[in-house]
């Protein structure tokens, strides 16, 4: 049988050792990370150590990566040094990858998110490229991803604008859930303003699916693992693969460098838990690593790309956080499952003014993004917040009665309903992922040097949706409320980097070996044996939520290895 050996269990990883596996294939998974489930290749819930505890998720690197042995660097543009080492917009390394902590949302790019650059144009500045296939194509693999996942919405519920541009042919597994008090309270502002909020399409059970509990609706759902397992991300299709008998999980393992003669890889070598150096050979090597560090391996192990675009055009989106404050109620924002409403108005190039502003700018077009609507913060998050703004005041304790009565009140969580804008990031050549020259990780290799800005565009985008978001906020009948850019907030807390968790680009999908790494297939143009099937493939960023895309695309990938296309 041939085998093939996959780096990292995340998203796309598992969803193409699923497809493997089940076709006859003998699969070795190496992840970094720990394995901190039971009963994965059971079925029924899965055992685990993940729990509602904000100290250990977000501040002690439970499934994080330790940013003192597996440190970043990063800069705004490449005439700078590497002045910040530290966690950068890292995902969680443990098996299972960035779903171990995501919130589920699984909505779909739409068609000009495929083809923008033929539907819409080139942009100044930008490396606008379409994708190699058309929404229609890669559709039935999202239909097959949501079954999967086990995916609550409501197609009727969803907008015409939306459906428009992203068409179906079957309602959801599951109906929606709960709505979050919080969500609902920002919807209705929505609507008030001529928006259109609907539920938010979640891979996360409503009902009883695939031997799983629906959500309780603890509340703590983003940035943690689920602790009954009713959010399961990448481990449905790792459990598949694992349960054929011919998959081989083999966690806390590191890859160090893909092997490779000519053009063909023979395999990998890498670094046991204990730190000894091993090698497994294979006829097939997938790189699913996340998009930082499959470019990082890629360019550690010397792989030839003829586009000279390895780690080129690195997305992050480009977020906008509003908030509203609600002095005479409390809006429960942290109950339930993060964010149950969302809403696409601002990821139309023709949104009302949308034109006029591009055209002021000197641009062809602009573009928002989907906006998540009612999130707040946690406890500890808040405290810690608190403590920043009386350490301004003099004379006023960091401790004692006014931090007190600033928790009673929770005007930063119980108080607070937010929206997250998830704004395009478009493509551009200089933000890129190389090699650090000084920087090491525990293992001694160089670090990922991370160079990212936000461009023309993001920035005329962001100040024009400012507006319609404070307005929402408005209607929706808060005392309090702003927007406030993401790239703002980092510039008052000391120029930190981005960290919006949805990492895109490095690895470029595209039909020409001159302005491409990898072709529609997902195979590396100058490797014969060599595929990627991770968020580092993506040639645009599109206005929404990265994973149903990542793991769709990953599994036309598969399909093709496979032959059932």
């Amino acid at each position: 049988m041939p085998k093939a050996v996959i780096v990292g269990s995340g998203a796309g990883g598992s969803t193409v050792a699923m497809e493997l596996a089940q076709n006859g294939w003998d699969v070795v998974i190496f992840e970094k990370g720990s394995n901190y489930y039971t009963n994965l290749d059971g079925t029924g819930p899965l055992g685990t150590t993940f729990s509602n505890d904000e100290l250990k998720s977000l501040y002690r690197y439970f499934e994080q990566p330790d940013p003192l042995a597996y440190p970043r660097t990063f800069r705004a543009n490449a005439n700078q040094a590497a002045s910040y080492v530290g966690p950068v917009n890292e995902l969680p390394v443990t098996v299972g990858g960035g779903t171990t902590h995501w919130d589920a949302k699984v909505p779909r790019f739409w068609d000009i998110d495929f083809k923008g650059l033929s539907m819409l144009g080139p942009q100044p500045g930008a490396d606008m490229q379409d994708w190699p296939f058309e929404y229609s194509e890669i559709a039935p693999y999202y239909d097959a991803i949501e079954t999967l996942l086990g995916t609550q919405g409501d197609v009727r519920a969803i907008p015409a604008l939306s459906f428009k541009h992203a068409p179906r042919t079957q309602n959801f597994p599951m109906p929606p859930g709960p709505q979050q008090r919080s969500s609902t309270l920002i919807a209705k502002g929505a609507k008030r303003i001529g928006l259109h909020p609907y539920p938010f399409p979640t891979a996360i059970n409503s009902v009883e699916y695939d031997g799983r509990p629906p959500c309780n609706n603890c509340g703590f759902c983003s940035n943690y693992g689920c602790p009954i397992s009713a959010r399961v991300g990448a481990l449905a299709p790792l459990r598949l693969a694992l349960r054929t008998g011919r998959a081989q999980l083999h966690p806390e393992t590191t890859v160090t460098k893909v092997n490779f003669t000519g053009r063909r890889a023979t395999g990998v070598a890498y670094l046991d838990p204990q730190g000894n150096p091993g090698g497994e050979s294979a006829d097939l090597v997938v790189l699913a690593a996340s998009a930082i560090e499959t470019s990082r391996l890629a360019l550690l192990s010397g792989l030839p790309d003829a586009s000279g675009r390895i780690g080129t055009r690195l997305m992050f989106h480009n977020f906008v956080d509003g908030f509203g404050i609600y002095l005479d109620q409390r809006v429960h924002a942290y109950r339930g499952r993060s964010i149950t409403q969302c809403m696409e108005d601002f990821c139309d190039p023709n949104f009302p003014g949308a034109r006029l502003a591009a055209k002021l700018a000197g641009l062809p077009y602009i573009r928002g993004g989907l906006c998540e609507l009612g999130g707040s913060q946690d406890p500890i998050t808040e405290g810690k917040f608190y403590q920043e703004i009386l350490g301004f005041l003099p004379g006023v304790q960091l401790f004692g009665s006014p931090f007190k009565d600033l928790m009673r009140a929770s005007l930063l969580r119980d108080r607070l309903a937010g929206v997250n804008f998830i704004g395009t990031d478009l493509p551009y050549l200089t933000n890129n992922v190389t090699l650090d020259p000084t920087v090491t990780d525990l293992n001694g290799q160089p670090v990922a040097r991370v160079t990212w800005a936000p461009g023309r565009h993001e920035a005329v985008a962001q100040t024009f949706f400012l507006v319609p978001i404070t307005a929402m906020m408005a209607a929706a009948g808060a005392q309090l409320f702003a927007a406030i850019p993401d790239g703002l907030e980092r510039k008052l807390s000391g120029g930190t980097p981005p960290n919006t968790k949805h990492v895109m680009g490095g690895m470029q999908m595209g039909v020409s070996p001159a302005t491409s790494v990898v072709d529609p297939n997902g195979r590396m143009h100058q490797m014969d044996n060599v595929y990627v099937a991770d968020g580092s493939v993506f040639v645009t960023s599109g206005c929404q939520n990265p994973t149903n895309t990542l793991m769709a695309v990953a599994l036309h990938t598969a399909f093709g290895l496979t032959g059932r296309r």
